[in-house]
C-alpha cells in the first residue's frame, strides 16, 4: 500500500507541473525586476533610486538628460531656458497641447504650485529641499504669454538652468488642491526665516504628506504615458500603459510608450534573480543576479539566444560611511577622531573585493567624483590596504588591547570600551553579505570587531537619516553632469536630516561647495570643486570602494533595448514587441 501511495504522489506531482502554465511571451507586457519596494511613489516626498524609476514613467520633468549623448534637453519646454545679464532670472517657454488625464492643459499654474510645495518646509521632502531653497526665490507668469514663466533664483549657480532636472515633477493644482488653499501661500513666506503658517495650510500639507498618497493609484496622478494600477508593496508595481495619452502624437515627443504595460517586481535575492532570468520570467533587470551569476548566465547559449546582456558603466559608488557625528543615546563615537577613520580604511581589502566578488568587473574609486568626469581629481590615489599601518595609527589614537581579548579597547566618557561596531546596511543588497563578511575578517587583525546588521531598505533609510548608526555600507547613483554636493556633504543637510548621514563638514568646507556652486567661470569653479574632493579625501568620513558597472539584461523578444551609462541605464518604454516570438 505504501508503494501505491508513492506512485500515486509522483503521478499527482508530474499532473500538477504539466499544468503549470509558461509565460505568454507574446504579451507586450514588459516585467522589470528591480531590488527593493519604494518607500512610497510620492511625486514629492519620497526618495529612492527604484522610486525615480518608476515615476520616470508616470511623471514629466520640464527638461530630460538624452541618455544617449548624455546632454540636457527641453521637455515640456520649447527649448532650454534663458538667463538674463545677471544671470539671476531665468525664461521658460511651456509647449503647447501638454494635457493632463482630465484633459485640462498644463499651465503656469502648475508650474507654481508645483515650486511651492517643493520648497516650503512643511512638505516632507528634506532630502532634496536644501537642493531648491538654495537656488529658487520665485517663479512667477508673463503677463503677455500665458506659455511663458520667469524663474527668479538667489545667486548665480552653475547648476541654475538644470535646476528642473532634479526631481521637479510637475503636479497638477487642480489634482491637489482644489480649494486653492497654497494661493494664499507665498514664496516670501516660504523663504521667511520665520515660517509662518495658517491652521488651512497646515492642514493641506498634512493631508499632502499622508502616506496614502504615496501607495493608492488614483492619488499618483502626473504627466507621464503610464498609470500605476497597483501598488503591492514588496512584491509589485504596475503601470497600464494610457489611452490617448497628450505624447502619443506629440510632434517631437521624445518619451516613447511602446509596452502595453509593465510590471516592476521586487525580487530581492540574487540566486532569485538568476533563476527567473533562467526561466524567462523577467524581461530586464539592471542588476541581473551580480556579477558572478550573469558571467555564468553568459556561458549557456540557451541564454545568450534570449537575452542580451552587458556589463555597463554608470555613474555610481559604494562606500563605507563613517558616523563622525553620532548620536550618543544610540551609537559610541568610534570615528570622530581622524586617525581611526583613516585606520577603518587601511582596513578595508577593496581590491581583494572586487577580485574575488565583482570579478574585476567594477573600478575603484578614490573621490566623491566619478572617474568618467574630467572634474574627477585624478591626483587622489587610492587608500591601501595595510593592516599595520591601520595598528599604528589606532594606537596613536588611544586604541590598544589592555585586557587580551583580541579586541582593542579604550576610556570613553569614564568606561571601557571595547572596539565593537555595527555595520549596517540593506538586505537585498546583492553582495553586501559577503562584502561585510570580507571587512569583518579583515578588521579582527587589527583588533577591531565588525558586527554585521542587514536591516530593510526602508530601515536603513530612516537609521542614515536619524545618524542612528555607527557604519553604514550603501551607495549614490549621480549622472553625467555636476552634481551640486549640498545634498550629500553640506552641514545643513546633516542637520535637517539630509543625506549627510556621516555628520561631515563645517564653515570652511560649506564655504568650498558655495563656491563651486556658485562660480561661472569654469576654472575658478573647477579648482574650488577639486579643494573639496581633497578635504573629504582627507578627513576618510566615507572609505571609497568602487565605481560600480551593471549587469544588464534585456529580453531579445523586445527590440529597441540599449543600455546607457547615465541613469536610469535604460528607456523602457522604448521596448518595442518583436513579432513571431517563441
Amino acid at each position: 500500500m505504501k508503494v501505491i501511495v508513492n506512485i500515486s504522489l509522483i503521478l499527482l506531482l508530474l499532473v500538477i507541473g504539466s499544468c503549470v502554465k509558461k509565460r505568454d511571451l507574446n504579451t507586450n507586457t514588459l516585467i522589470v525586476r528591480i531590488s527593493s519596494s519604494p518607500a512610497g511613489l510620492h511625486p514629492v516626498n519620497n526618495s529612492s533610486a527604484n522610486q525615480s524609476f518608476v515615476l520616470t514613467y508616470t511623471q514629466q520633468k520640464l527638461m530630460s538628460t538624452s541618455l544617449a549623448t548624455e546632454k540636457t534637453e527641453p521637455h515640456l519646454i520649447t527649448k532650454l531656458p534663458d538667463a538674463d545679464n545677471s544671470g539671476l532670472l531665468y525664461t521658460y517657454q511651456l509647449i503647447k497641447g501638454v494635457q493632463w488625464d482630465d484633459k485640462t492643459p498644463l499651465t503656469i499654474d502648475d508650474i507654481i504650485f508645483t515650486l511651492k510645495i517643493s520648497l516650503c518646509p512643511l512638505t516632507n521632502n528634506p532630502d532634496t529641499r536644501p537642493i531648491y531653497s538654495s537656488i529658487i526665490d520665485s517663479v512667477y507668469p508673463d503677463k503677455e504669454d500665458e506659455n511663458r514663466f520667469f524663474m527668479k533664483v538667489k545667486t548665480k549657480h552653475v547648476l541654475n538652468d538644470k535646476i528642473f532636472l532634479e526631481s521637479i515633477y510637475i503636479q497638477q493644482r487642480d489634482h491637489w488642491d482644489k480649494e486653492r488653499i497654497l494661493d494664499h501661500l507665498f514664496f516670501k513666506n516660504i523663504h521667511a526665516e520665520n515660517f509662518v503658517s495658517t491652521p488651512a495650510i497646515d492642514d493641506w500639507f498634512n493631508d499632502f504628506n499622508n502616506s496614502d498618497n504615496s501607495y493608492l493609484p488614483d492619488r499618483l496622478v502626473g504627466l507621464g504615458p503610464y498609470q500605476v494600477t497597483s501598488f503591492k508593496k514588496d512584491n509589485s508595481i504596475t503601470l497600464v500603459k494610457k489611452k490617448n495619452w497628450w505624447g502619443a502624437d506629440f510632434e517631437g515627443q521624445r518619451f516613447n510608450n511602446y509596452p502595453e504595460k509593465i510590471i516592476f517586481k521586487i525580487i530581492k535575492d540574487n540566486t532569485s534573480v538568476y533563476l527567473a532570468i533562467k526561466n524567462q520570467e523577467i524581461d530586464f533587470s539592471a542588476s541581473a543576479g551580480g556579477t558572478s551569476k550573469l558571467m555564468k548566465l553568459q556561458k549557456l547559449d540557451y541564454f545568450n539566444n534570449n537575452y542580451r546582456s552587458d556589463f555597463v558603466d554608470r555613474y555610481s559608488y559604494s562606500y563605507l560611511a563613517l558616523n563622525m557625528r553620532p548620536n550618543l543615546d544610540h551609537n559610541s563615537p568610534f570615528f570622530i577622531d581622524k586617525k581611526v577613520r583613516k585606520a577603518i580604511a587601511h582596513l578595508v581589502p577593496i581590491q581583494e573585493i572586487i577580485d574575488i566578488i565583482y570579478y574585476g568587473k567594477v573600478e575603484r574609486q578614490a573621490s566623491i567624483v566619478s572617474p568618467l568626469k574630467a572634474s574627477c581629481d585624478t591626483t587622489l590615489a587610492f587608500v591601501e590596504l595595510d593592516i599595520e599601518k591601520a595598528k599604528q595609527l589606532l594606537t596613536d589614537a588611544g586604541w590598544e588591547d589592555t585586557d587580551n581579548d583580541q579586541i582593542v579597547d579604550k576610556v570613553i566618557n569614564g568606561k571601557k570600551t571595547p572596539f565593537s561596531f555595527k555595520l549596517t546596511y540593506p538586505t537585498g543588497g546583492g553582495n553586501s553579505k559577503e562584502i561585510v563578511f570580507m571587512m569583518k575578517e579583515s578588521m579582527k587583525k587589527a583588533g577591531i570587531e565588525l558586527k554585521s546588521n542587514p536591516v530593510d531598505f526602508n530601515s536603513f533609510l530612516k537609521k542614515a537619516a536619524d545618524h542612528k548608526f555607527d557604519a553604514i555600507l550603501g551607495g549614490w547613483l549621480s549622472d553625467s553632469k555636476y552634481s551640486d554636493p549640498t545634498q550629500l556633504w553640506g552641514t545643513e543637510s546633516w542637520s535637517n536630516k539630509g543625506s549627510n548621514y556621516c555628520g561631515f563638514g563645517n564653515s570652511y568646507s560649506d564655504s568650498l561647495i558655495i563656491k563651486a556652486n556658485t562660480t561661472l567661470d569654469p576654472e575658478q569653479h573647477l579648482i574650488a570643486y577639486k579643494k573639496l574632493q581633497k578635504l573629504i579625501y582627507d578627513e576618510q568620513p566615507y572609505v571609497f570602494l568602487w565605481s560600480g558597472k551593471l549587469p544588464m539584461v534585456a529580453h531579445k523578444r523586445f527590440s529597441n533595448t540599449e543600455f546607457y551609462r547615465a541613469k536610469p541605464s535604460i528607456s523602457l518604454g522604448s521596448f518595442q514587441l518583436a513579432t513571431g516570438v517563441q
